[in-house]
Order: structure tokens, then C-alpha cells, then sequence
């Protein structure tokens, strides 16, 4: 598969990132930073890297001491990282002309606040208005699953549409599909995975740095399919600093028993003067994975027709097979850089679930088909670029370009897995293009503007095409200001969009237009405690799916409807939340009320059409309530080794507010306490989780019962030189219990895996 053309609507991005990005700066002032990197007891550290976020400079240090000269004048963050002392970050102006000092205390565990980029500027978590979670570095390699909604699914207020292990996408206080934005280092991942729940989405876990999840109203930076929040998948496939070595890579290696995975990734990464580029892939092959029982929730109760067949033990249809390959190259200049990269995955799955069906051979006698299967394959062509321009007005420029050829068809096996037909193919062809300028007013207001741009042409074809082929454009331009003022800190923010989809076969068109607002504060009471309060007004306009949806789809086992005549969606958020940074306590707690007018939802209506429930994309007015909560408590420390008990829960309660009538496919309440152990060379964690019966169902739906998970993991590092050994073994769902998600289509069908142990080694240079 190659990539097409760029739509002539999408020139302009790629026009303008050459534009800015190829001549070279205005003289500015600069200064020289000097970076003294100690450990929690103030003695001088080596084998570091030290970086200026956003600026691309990074040093290796081994006695402690890291300067940088030529630093254009401004505000920073300043990130010292080694895997032997920990991590530790640090904001800090420096002046045109003047020597500027900086102290970063590191250390491996607990003290020190996660980076996140996601948010139109770099933060720490502490600082921003947005609850986030980060997920990074050996623990992202151990949580990785074949899909992004079951890595993230024990993040604090994240669960998964779980369709089986091929297919999930991240489920936000509640909000799910096209509410939760996945980008690919801030651009759309240009898949399809918006448009059904058996839908992968076409981002790798394993290889990638790190995870940021935004939770709440992120629309004004990245549009309407961003109201319930946003996920950003970072995997440094266009290299934005030129490397602290001139050559480093890992190498991992990954097996589990439930489902027998075997897996293997790697990447290298270097640079040559001041051209550095980025290489990585993948493979992954698991088999149909284990459970405690029977696939069907009801096998015991009803032993008769359709049930003595039934493998026990085992879910069949539910293996999966993954690819995925980048390569990138950016040329880096003193103030920013411009790269491309081009990348593929490709992933075959099965949808479990006992979707294979009869038909007449003849007329004479019926033939049970075999399962569906999901052969999914993207190409996608990336160029990013960022400068910054000291402390003038402008402060600096991003741009960021990515186009994708997406397909993907849904397969049926001849019963004996002899041969397969395709019976609906899929195809999405979409590019968007974002331009954010930062600017500051001042030393105490920053903020940015920018543009953003998305095209996407979505085909299906086959007996169950269930959506016909669509185009949609969007534009949307944005404004977010940030003034601080001491303990106190001020944003606000607006977002104007406007959007047009087309059914081009019925020549039905829709447009619609937006405005979103924002405004938060962060109130320091103290250096350890912190309060903040957020509110926003988001529009959403409704998809093609959701407007022009109108056949079966048996990869859900559904007849789909949608309704062209529905209207955008606005929501009213409030936000509430309480933050402690303590030296042996750590937490936050957040509240949060979502008030949608017209919210679109799909609901099964009790008929059948073609021998399937009909699913009816509908809008009523709708509230969602509930509550999020973790936190880490260190009990003691025996040497450089740390005791910590941490614990977390959330709630989500969604109705529609003239019924008061559930939500479908809402999580219940879970909790979770842990007790954990780091040092240098050793890591452990053993945690419980209960998940609770979700009872508050919807018309059509049934409960869910709770259920109780018990993981454990032990690591070991080991050092050689420069290079480091990771060796983790972990085991999830120990007890084995038989658990279902509530918040999938295939709860009563798909079980979640039984015990499964796992091993992991990485080693990196």
C-alpha cells in the first residue's frame, strides 16, 4: 500500500512548515545556563542526561555539572534523567547576556513530577490545569498490550471498549469512540478506529516513549473528537534533539503464557552531525488465550442448544498478529529542527465472540461460516518541525503534518481455516496539519494561537458496508492564554471550528459550526498543596458514522442506524480537583460534572433487522458525575531502596436527565490499593483491584458482575558500562477469575484472560 497524493487542501501545511523552517533566525539574545544535577541527600550525580525541553539541547554529564551556552533568552524546563540516579525536573529563566545557575535534585521513585507535552506547552503535572496521567520507560514495556485501550485500562479514571485483544480503544469518566482523541505525536492516527469498537487503532504501545492522557475537555487544541479528553502516543519516530550519544537502541523481548505471546521489538537510534535519525519495529504473535470457563456468561444456566460444542478454557478467535515498522530523520539547528518520518503497521485479529452464521447451500441444507477476522494495514508519512525564538513577542513555532492510507477488511474463514473471504473492506484516507505559534506578554502571560486543518475520505464496501462513503473536512482555529500570577495561575482559552461531512453516494451534506470555551485556575495554598478548578463549554459535531450509519455489521453483531438529521453536541463541564506534593505523600483527587445537551449516544431499540438487534444512533440530554483518586504514601526506605503504598479509585454515573434513565455501557465503581518496592538495581509491585457489579443498566442491557484482580511483578537491573538489562517478570489476573468488562459490546461473549505470566527483557545502549 503507498501513499497517495496530498489532497491540493492539505499543500498549504507541508508549503508553510518549509516556509518557516528553512531559513535561519534573527539574531537573539542568548545566554549560557549551568545545570548542577545532586541525589536527595545533595551529593553530585553523573551519568546523566540533561535537556532543555522544547529546545532541543541535551547533554551527557558524568560529574554533575551540564552548561549550555548559546541559549536563547526565555523560560524552560530542564530535565535531568539516568537510569542508575532517577529523574528530576526544574523550570528556568534565562537572561540575554548573563550566566544563569540551575540545581535538579533526581531520584528513582516517588519525589519527582512526570513531563507533559501534550498540553500546547511543556508542563509538570503539578503545574497544569488538566488532570493527566503519564505512562513511560520499563513500566509502559510491561503494561504494553496488543491494543492501546487494554494498556491504559488500569490508569486512574481509563477503561476500555475491550473487543477482544485485537481491538480496544481507551474509554474517559465514561465518554468513549469519537469523544476520545488518539494522536500519533499530536496528529490524529488517521485510522478507523473511531468508526466501530472491533476497529484497532493503529498505534503501538511497545515501542513507543511514553503515554499522556489528558483527561477532560481538550478541544481547544484539538477539536471536537477531543471533548472527553485525549491520548498522545509518543515514539520519537521524527527526531526532535540531536542525541546525548552518537549511537544508543534497546533491544526487548517479551513472552506470556495465556495467550503463548512471543514478542520482539527494537530500535536505533543516532546522529551524524547535526542530522539525527530514528529506526524501530516490532513483531507479535499470540494464539486464542486462556479463561477460567466457558465464553458464554450464561453456559451454566442454560446447558441446551448452541452450548455442548463449546471449548472450555480456551476463547477461541481471539489471536492476534502485529507488525509495526518507522524511520525517521530530522536535521537539528541550534533553536529547533524539521524531520519526516514514514511508518506501517500491520495487524491481524480475530473478533471472538461466535459471530460465524448460517446459510442456505442450495437450498437444501444449511453451512456454518467460520469466524471474522480483521486484516488491518496503514501507511502514514509524518513531518514535524519547532523553533523557538527567545523572549520576543513570538516566541516560538510548531507545525506538524501527517497523512495516512488506512484499510482494513473484515474476513470470514471457511470453518476449517482453509481458505478466507473478504466480506467488507474498509479504507480511510485522511491528513491533518496543525500550526501553533507561542507568545508571551510579558514574563507572567504565555500562551499560544494556532491552526489546525483535517481532511478524511471513509469508504466501506461489501454486503455489510454498513457506512457509505463519506468525506469530512475540518478547520478550526485556537486561542489559550496562560498568567500567572504567583500562587495563582490563570487560563483561558476559545476555539472556533467549523465542519462539513458528505455522504457522497446519497448527496446528503451536513456542515456545522462551533465556538468552545475554557477557563481554570490553579491556586497554590502551599509548596505541597495546591487547588484547581476548571470550566468549560466544548461543541461537538456528529460524525459520518454517526449520521449516515444504516446496515449489519457482523463484527459487532449489530444492525447499525444512524440519524442525519442529528444536531451538535454541547457539553458544560466543571471540574474540581485537590493536589498534594509532599515528600512522603503524593495524591490528587478530582471531581467532575459533564452536562451534554443532545449528547449522542447508541442505544439498542429491542428490534432486529436481518436477524440482528438494531443499534440507533440517537441524542437525548445527558449528565455524567463521578470522581477520580490516586495517591502514593511511602511507609520507609532502607538504604536507596523505597516502601510505598499507593491506592486509587474511580466513579462514573451517567443518566439521561429526563429519564434519569443509565447510560449504556457505563464503568462501575473500581478501587485499587498496591504496595510497592524501588532501587537501583531491584523493583517490585504487588496491587489489588476490585472492579464492582454494574447494576444501572439501560433499557436492553444487562449487569455485570464484579470481580477481583490480583498482579504482582518483580524486576532486576543490571548495569555494564553504558549499557543496561532489564529483567521483569509479572503475572495479572492471578486468582484467575472470571471477569467481564461491562463496557463492552461482547461482555456476555468475550471474557477477559485468565492467569497469565509474563517476562520481559530489555537491553539498552
Amino acid at each position: 500500500m503507498k501513499i497517495g497524493k496530498i489532497p491540493r487542501r492539505g499543500f498549504w501545511a507541508v508549503a508553510l512548515m518549509s516556509l518557516f523552517s528553512a531559513g535561519s533566525l534573527a539574531a537573539q539574545q542568548t545566554g549560557t545556563l549551568n545545570v548542577r544535577v545532586v541525589n536527595t541527600q545533595g551529593e553530585a550525580v553523573g551519568d546523566v542526561d540533561v535537556r532543555i525541553v522544547g529546545l532541543g539541547r541535551v547533554t551527557h554529564i558524568d560529574d554533575g555539572e551540564a552548561v549550555f551556552e548559546n541559549v536563547p533568552a526565555g523560560t524552560y524546563l530542564v530535565e535531568a534523567q539516568s537510569v542508575r540516579t532517577g529523574r528530576g525536573i526544574e523550570r528556568v529563566e534565562v537572561v540575554g547576556g548573563t550566566a544563569t545557575s540551575l540545581v535538579i535534585e533526581v531520584s528513582l521513585f516517588f519525589h519527582g513530577d512526570d513531563l507533559v507535552v501534550s498540553i500546547g506547552t511543556e508542563g509538570r503535572q503539578s503545574e497544569l490545569f488538566s488532570p493527566t496521567n503519564v505512562v513511560q520507560g520499563i513500566d509502559l514495556r510491561a503494561a504494553a498490550q496488543p491494543s492501546l485501550g487494554e494498556t491504559l485500562a488500569r490508569e486512574a479514571g481509563i477503561n476500555s471498549t475491550y473487543h477482544g485483544p485485537g481491538a480496544s480503544r481507551p474509554i474517559i469518566r465514561g465518554l468513549a469512540g469519537d469523544r476520545i482523541r488518539i494522536l500519533e505525536s499530536g496528529v490524529g492516527s488517521g485510522d478507523a478506529s473511531s468508526t466501530s469498537t472491533d476497529h484497532a487503532s493503529a498505534v503501538e504501545s511497545m515501542t513507543a516513549d511514553r503515554i499522556e492522557i489528558i483527561r477532560g475537555p481538550a478541544t481547544l487544541l484539538y477539536g471536537s473528537s477531543a471533548i472527553g479528553g485525549v491520548v498522545n502516543v509518543e515514539d520519537g519516530r521524527v527526531p526532535d534533539e540531536l542525541p546525548a550519544h552518537p549511537i544508543s537502541g534497546s533491544l526487548i523481548v517479551r513472552g506470556a503464557t495465556a495467550a503463548e505471546e512471543r514478542n520482539l521489538a527494537g530500535r536505533l537510534e543516532g546522529a551524524v552531525g547535526k542530522v539525527a535519525y530514528h529506526a524501530s519495529g516490532l513483531y507479535r504473535k499470540t494464539d486464542d488465550y486462556s479463561i477460567p470457563g466457558f465464553a458464554e456468561a450464561d453456559h451454566d444456566e442454560e446447558e441446551g442448544e448452541g452450548h455442548e460444542d463449546e471449548v472450555e478454557g480456551t476463547l477461541l478467535n481471539s489471536a492476534v498478529e502485529n507488525a509495526r515498522f518507522a524511520a525517521g530523520v530530522s536535521y537539528i539547528g541550534d533553536n529547533g529542527f524539521l524531520g519526516v518520518a514514514y511508518s506501517g503497521y500491520d495487524s491481524e485479529y480475530g473478533v471472538p465472540g461466535g459471530h460465524g452464521h448460517e446459510h442456505e447451500e442450495g437450498g437444501e441444507e444449511e453451512e456454518e461460516e467460520g469466524d471474522v477476522g480483521i486484516d488491518l494495514k496503514q501507511r502514514r508519512f509524518d513531518v514535524d518541525s519547532g523553533w523557538r525564538f527567545g523572549s520576543s513577542f513570538l516566541k516560538g513555532l510548531t507545525a506538524r503534518f501527517g497523512i495516512a492510507d488506512y484499510r482494513h477488511f473484515e474476513v470470514i474463514d471457511s470453518g476449517d481455516g482453509s481458505e478466507k473471504e473478504i466480506e467488507t473492506q474498509f479504507f480511510n484516507n485522511e491528513w491533518e496539519a496543525r500550526l501553533e505559534a507561542q507568545h508571551s506578554f510579558g514574563g507572567s502571560s504565555t500562551g499560544s494561537i494556532g491552526l489546525q486543518a483535517l481532511d478524511r475520505d471513509f469508504e466501506a464496501i461489501g454486503e455489510e458496508a454498513f457506512v457509505p462513503p463519506t468525506t469530512t473536512t475540518q478547520f478550526g482555529v485556537f486561542l489559550f492564554e496562560q498568567i500567572d500570577l504567583g500562587r495563582v495561575g490563570l487560563q483561558v482559552g476559545s476555539r472556533f471550528e467549523t465542519q462539513q461531512t458528505d455522504n457522497t453516494v446519497d448527496g446528503i451534506s451536513r456542515e456545522y459550526d462551533g465556538l468552545s470555551a475554557s477557563v481554570g485556575t490553579v491556586v497554590d495554598a502551599s509548596d505541597r498543596l495546591s487547588f484547581v478548578l476548571n470550566a468549560s463549554r466544548s461543541v461537538k459535531a456528529p460524525s459520518a458514522e454517526e449520521l449516515f450509519s444504516d446496515g449489519p455489521h457482523l463484527a459487532t453483531f449489530t444492525f447499525e442506524r444512524g440519524d442525519a438529521d442529528l444536531e451538535q453536541e454541547i457539553g458544560l463541564s466543571l471540574d474540581a480537583g485537590v493536589r498534594v506534593q509532599g515528600d512522603r505523600v503524593r495524591g490528587e483527587i478530582n471531581f467532575f460534572v459533564n452536562s451534554f445537551d443532545r449528547f449522542i449516544y447508541q442505544s439498542f431499540t429491542g428490534e432486529e433487522e436481518d436477524d440482528l438487534p438494531v443499534a440507533q444512533w440517537t441524542q437525548g440530554d445527558a449528565i455524567f458525575t463521578g470522581f477520580e483518586a490516586q495517591g502514593d504514601v511511602e511507609l520507609f526506605h532502607y538504604g536507596d531502596g523505597h516502601f510505598v503504598l499507593d491506592g486509587s479509585i474511580d466513579y462514573v454515573r451517567a443518566e439521561l436527565t429526563a429519564t434519569d434513565e443509565p447510560l449504556p455501557r457505563i464503568p462501575p465503581l473500581r478501587w485499587g490499593v498496591g504496595l510497592g518496592y524501588e532501587s537501583v538495581t531491584w523493583h517490585g509491585h504487588a496491587g489489588l483491584t476490585r472492579v464492582t457489579m454494574q447494576d444501572r443498566v439501560s433499557p436492553f442491557e444487562t449487569t455485570t458482575d464484579g470481580y477481583t484482580m490480583l498482579d504482582a511483578s518483580i524486576g532486576y537491573r543490571l548495569f555494564r558500562g553504558r549499557t543496561v538489562h532489564d529483567i521483569v517478570l509479572s503475572g495479572t489476573n492471578l486468582l484467575d477469575q472470571d471477569a467481564r468488562s461491562h463496557t463492552s459490546f461482547l461482555k456476555d461473549f468475550v471474557p477477559m484472560p485468565g492467569r497469565d505470566i509474563r517476562l520481559i527483557y530489555q537491553v539498552a545502549f
